[in-house]
């Protein structure tokens, strides 16, 4: 159990690297991926945890109240740590007269998980180049995913009751999977539908539900997958070969401003559902695990929140040379670490024992 536990930490670990390579700019030039490897992660993980809290029963009122609470625990002390801190040291490096305030309504918009939304009504994606906290996106997608995951649960509970719970369930997040998907194409592709096609399928949590539904199917399906595999090893070396491959080609090749995600998010969400089944079907000790990237993937959260605004700030108070670059980094993996011990250690994972 340990064993495939660090191999989903693993698949953290690659996301979270990529992601900041490529803000970095170095490398991986499509590095954004890696958002969509933890979209398919937070399904997987999120409907395992839901389906784990239903079987040791109690009432609607216990599964939400639950449900919250390690949500709750999970992402906003992190979350409140990184924003206090940024902001505090951003009045020390931008201007007062524009700059700083449009950093607190950043700031504000994150906190509210509701930093898609503001990018979205911006006119533009890359006026926020300096904006320590542009990268709470992703966040606000997966936290509008966390209100509505538990409201789907009960509204399934209420029409097929436990009996059909799973079937009936499945049924649903496969539906919604594939109108997601396809509004993800005709959006991407630039059908007007609606303004602003293009930004709406990057940003909006309806075009992003088809990433995390693949991870709800593959929880929703793990048993199956787990006991009727025949050739584990041969099957989970091929799926583990093939989903880094996947996520590595994508990284380097993918134009977040092109046609983004549609057709061409499938590489890395397909890369990281062959990861994650990769690991349940595996002997335990022939699962995908890099000691380094497990390691990352503990602090990925921290990292992911605090990286951004370190290689900004770094910028704004030197300048854009790969040294500097290169040199958060190492700056931003040190206060993730700082972070994830004095904060998520406590607030979170401590209180899971």
């Amino acid at each position: 159990m340990r064993d495939r536990i660090e191999s989903l930490q693993a698949i953290r670990g690659l996301a979270v690297f990529v992601v900041v390579l490529y803000h970095c700019n170095i490398v991986f030039g499509g590095g954004f991926v890696g958002v969509d490897v933890f979209f398919v992660l937070s399904g997987f993980v999120i409907c395992r945890s839901s389906l784990v809290n239903l079987g040791e029963g109690g009432s609607n009122y216990v599964f939400l109240r639950t449900f919250f609470r390690k949500r709750i625990l999970r992402l906003i002390p992190g979350l409140c740590a990184t924003t206090i801190g940024t902001v505090l040291v951003s009045m020390l490096v931008f201007s007062p007269f524009g700059e700083l305030q449009q950093i607190l309504i950043s700031a504000l918009s994150s906190v509210l998980f509701l930093a898609n939304a503001r990018l979205f009504l911006l006119n533009d994606y890359t006026s926020l180049t300096s904006d320590p906290f542009r990268h709470m996106w992703s966040l606000g997608v997966e936290e509008q995913f966390y209100l509505s995951f538990p409201l789907l649960i009960l509204i399934v509970l209420w029409i097929a009751g436990k009996s059909r719970f799973h079937v009936t369930l499945l049924a649903f997040v496969v539906g919604g999977s594939v109108i997601s998907f396809g509004l993800s194409v005709m959006l991407a592709e630039g059908m007007r539908l609606i303004p602003l096609p293009q930004r709406f399928a990057f940003y909006s949590p309806v075009t992003r539900a088809w990433q995390i539904g693949i991870g709800i199917v593959i929880a929703l399906l793990e048993v199956a997958v787990r006991d009727r595999v025949v050739r584990r090893g041969v099957m989970a070396t091929c799926l583990t070969v093939g989903g880094l491959l996947l996520i590595l080609y994508s990284s380097i090749t993918a134009d977040a401003l092109r046609k983004y995600p549609g057709f061409n998010g499938l590489t890395p969400v397909l890369g990281a559902s062959a990861l994650i089944v990769a690991s349940l079907v595996s002997h335990p000790h022939q699962v995908f695990v890099l000691k380094p990237l497990v390691l990352l993937g503990d602090v990925s959260y921290s990292l992911y929140l605090v990286h951004w605004p370190v290689l900004v700030i770094l910028q704004r108070a030197f300048s854009d040379h790969l040294v500097v670059r290169v040199v958060s980094i190492p700056i931003a993996l040190a206060l993730a670490v700082l972070q994830y011990n004095l904060v998520e250690r406590r607030f979170f994972i401590g209180r899971q024992k």
